[in-house]
């Protein structure tokens, strides 16, 4: 006969273990400091039961509760007979579902780390005093851990650190060992050694007006210090050491002008200001500040463009009672602005220079009494590589510009790669050079140019008849020289008539144009680098014109200051933004924005004049001279980001500009196409 299964009959089991818990530290009554910390919690927390165990502790507690549960009653709690089932009732109490474990969330805290014992692995020598004392130690180690109680419980497991040393036993060095040595120096030797030495002190000028004070000793009457300084060596160390201390003071204005850091044109602060930083400001260090030295010229290397020569001379007149009898040429790089890597110094003032594209270590130099020189500055201390001489060259008059040409066929060079240049004066002639086998220089006229006479293609002038004819006056001064971008044998000379003449160098003695550009001199002359057929013109009469091969006339006239446009020239970067210099501003066009007046005007030493200027190969930065014999490089600040096609973009500004000129547009829209092909930039060095 079968009997009901009692639910409860474990009863007894739960109580005792409810019993256990409560009477457990843990489910205490807390004192007021624990109540305090109760209050501060959050409800969430005070419904939960929170005991502070590690995970050894978590699994004992849990196998131990399962063994409880799992162990039969004892005999005290053990039911009578009669309330035992039958054999149906367990097979079904058998069958029945076994109780299910209680849920235990296990929440794990970080604890802070706490180091009981640490020891730095150390490798050393084993030959050395440090080696052997490590094996003392190891032993040691191994002796206290040697027993079968004191076996330290080791684990080996994979890592990804090499195991290999990283530093190899050849780059040890030795311990140096010092000692104290005494000696013995009578008064007498050392009133001998100091008899010896004569004392001499210099003052060296430095950085312009600052001077220093130098000692030296003289032994035997031979200075010891202009020996070393002879040294090919000691010079070369000590060019490298002033770089690395220039680059001290000058390493940010160096990496912009490097272009380091160009500016973002995903920035949110973009302002378009068009403004001329300051970087740095090149100052000669002459022997007698008062001697006149102005920045007649500069040629940046066609190689490396850190690399710059500037000619010191006369650039004007107006504020030199006598001419200077001295003049030089210094080689600047921008790795130390302090001092100049070379000098060259000349009993005349210096005019012009000119690097060579195909040879950049050659220099041309243009002096004021007609002589042209070809140096190579690879070198310190060399001799000129070519002087010009009287009987082929007999112009006393200054060389104004200089111009390395090439074209196929030319012979008779001691070097094909090196080749001829044009050399004009202000004696209206236009000389060729070439360096031949020996230490002076061939020359060979190839224009000799005459007044011009009459009324000429271009801008109308008033032209009066000259009162008497003098020999002195019948020809112009040639003041520029300029290379046509695409056919290798034009070049373009302008005069101080105003004048433009085209030659060429297979058609020596006659000019194949002649074009009036200008209502006095005409100073600078420049193509674009966009365009093979626009060019700029600037001169004395305080304007600036943009030309367009095949129209007579000029398409955009620029004129803003009451003053002579000294130089002008198209930016590397934007098709339609020019730089003008004038005596004492320097201007940033923008046909884009206005042709009544420049976007801005930058006034640096406005007591001083400016003389010319020159951009950098990057287009960056600019080097502009002035009377003072200061070389100041600008940066382009808050520029406008260069468009993506630049062609279209000075397309664009130039019919702009003619929209109130519809005869004149009409002649440029006829011209058609005036870019390089595809629209590229192209420039000849």
């Amino acid at each position: 006969m079968s009997r009901p299964l009692r639910k409860d009959y474990r009863t007894a089991d739960f109580e005792q273990l409810s019993r256990m818990i409560k009477e457990h530290p843990l489910m205490k009554e807390p004192g007021a400091e624990q109540q305090h910390l109760h209050k501060l919690r959050t409800p969430e927390y005070r419904t939960k039961c929170v005991m502070r165990a590690s995970l050894d502790d978590i699994a004992l507690g849990i196998n131990l509760y399962k063994l409880q549960l799992d162990t039969p009653m004892s005999p005290t709690l053990e039911e009578p007979n009669y309330l035992k089932e039958p054999a149906s009732s367990a097979r079904s109490a058998h069958s029945a579902r076994p109780p299910a474990t209680p849920f235990i969330k296990v929440l794990l805290r970080k604890t802070p780390i706490v180091v009981l014992f640490e020891r730095r692995s150390m490798t050393a020598l084993a030959d050395t005093k440090e080696g052997r004392q490590v094996m003392e130690d190891n032993r040691k180690y191994d002796e206290l851990l040697s027993g079968t109680d004191k076996t330290r419980r080791t684990v080996d497991a994979d890592t990804q650190t090499k195991t290999a040393l990283m530093k190899s036993r050849l780059v040890n060095t030795e311990r140096l060992t010092t000692a104290q040595m005494g000696s013995y120096v009578s008064n007498f030797e050392m009133y001998d050694t100091y008899t010896d030495l004569e004392k001499s002190t210099t003052s060296v000028q430095v950085q312009g007006e600052k001077k220093m004070e130098i000692t030296t000793y003289h032994v035997g009457g031979v200075d010891q210090f202009v020996g070393i300084n002879s040294l090919p060596g000691f010079r070369l160390a000590l060019m490298l050491t002033m770089r690395i201390l220039a680059s001290n003071v000058f390493e940010p204005q160096q990496r912009r002008y490097r272009n380091m850091a160009p500016p973002d044109p995903l920035a949110e602060d973009v302002k378009f200001k068009y403004r001329l930083g300051l970087l740095w400001r090149l100052s000669p260090p002459l022997s007698d500040p008062k001697v006149h030295q102005a920045v007649s010229d500069m040629s940046f290397c066609p190689s490396n463009g850190d690399i710059m020569a500037v000619a010191y001379g006369v650039y004007s007149h107006g504020k030199v009672r006598k001419l200077p009898r001295s003049g030089w040429v210094y080689v600047w790089n921008i790795k130390n602005p302090v001092n100049p890597e070379r000098r060259y110094h000349y009993q005349v003032p210096v005019v012009t220079v000119e690097f060579s594209p195909t040879q950049p270590q050659l220099l041309a130099i243009g002096l004021h009494n007609g002589g042209v020189e070809v140096r190579d500055i690879s070198g310190q201390d060399l001799p000129p590589l070519a002087v010009s001489q009287r009987s082929s060259s007999p112009h006393f008059e200054p060389v104004t510009a200089i111009k390395w040409i090439y074209f196929e066929g030319d012979v008779g060079c001691r070097n094909p790669h090196i080749t001829p240049f044009l050399a004009t004066s202000q004696a209206g002639a236009v000389t060729k050079y070439r360096l031949i086998n020996s230490p002076n220089m061939l020359g060979l006229e190839q224009q000799r140019f005459q007044r011009a006479e009459g009324e000429l293609e271009g801008i109308p002038i008033e032209r009066q008849p000259p009162a008497a004819s003098l020999l002195a006056n019948r020809h112009p001064q040639c003041l520029e020289i300029v290379l046509d971008p695409v056919q290798a044998d034009i070049y373009y000379v302008l005069t101080d008539e105003g004048t433009l003449y085209k030659c060429s160098t297979n058609y020596p003695l006659q000019h194949l144009e002649l074009r009036q550009v200008h209502d006095g001199p005409a100073a600078c002359m420049e193509f674009s680098p966009w365009s093979p057929r626009m060019y700029l013109t600037c001169g004395s009469d305080w304007c600036i014109r943009i030309w367009l091969a095949g129209i007579l006339l000029p398409i955009v006239t620029l004129q803003h200051h009451l003053s002579p446009v000294h130089c002008a020239r198209w930016s590397r970067t934007h098709s339609t933004i020019l730089v003008s210099l004038s005596r004492s501003t320097v201007d940033i066009w923008d046909l884009r924005n206005s042709t009544m007046k420049p976007v801005s005007s930058t006034v640096i030493d406005a007591d001083i004049f400016y003389t010319t200027f020159k951009f950098t190969h990057c287009g960056r930065s600019l080097a502009v001279g002035n009377e003072a014999g200061n070389l100041l490089m600008l940066s382009f600040e808050d520029m406008p980001f260069p468009p993506h096609f630049q062609y279209k973009q000075l397309k664009r500004a130039i019919f702009k500009a003619l929209s109130m000129q519809p005869d004149l547009r009409k002649q440029v829209k006829s011209v058609g196409y005036f870019g390089y092909p595809g629209g590229t930039k192209q420039t000849r060095a």
